[in-house]
């Protein structure tokens, strides 16, 4: 069983020190200005700024980034971890106004 928890992203000061390593075959992708690795490491290059995101959240960015649909991002959320459609959708409607607020989305 793969229980979700709400999709936490949590931005850091760049004079951070960072405990993440990233190795070669961790896979990436880019959400808006930061570019993403699988373990939730995140880096704005424009910024500078460092992000560290929950599975739950790195799940709905791959799918923001692949312009998929509030009801694709429910599905793939509800298929991926065990988590009510209720409790998906009240936690996306939250976790896409926080990416608002730190300007990651329009």
């Amino acid at each position: 069983m793969n229980l979700a928890s709400p999709p936490i992203l949590q931005r850091q000061q760049s004079g951070q020190p960072q405990s993440a390593a990233v190795s070669a075959e961790d896979t990436s992708f880019s959400f808006r200005t930061t570019t993403w690795q699988a373990d939730g490491f995140g880096f704005d290059a424009t910024s500078g700024e460092f992000f560290t995101a929950s599975p739950t959240a790195l799940v709905v960015m791959q799918c923001l980034a692949a312009k998929m649909s509030t009801v694709q991002i429910l599905d793939r959320l509800t298929s991926t971890f065990d988590v009510p459609r209720r409790t998906a959708e009240r936690d996306l409607e939250s976790f896409l106004a926080e990416l608002t607020t730190l300007g990651l989305q329009d």
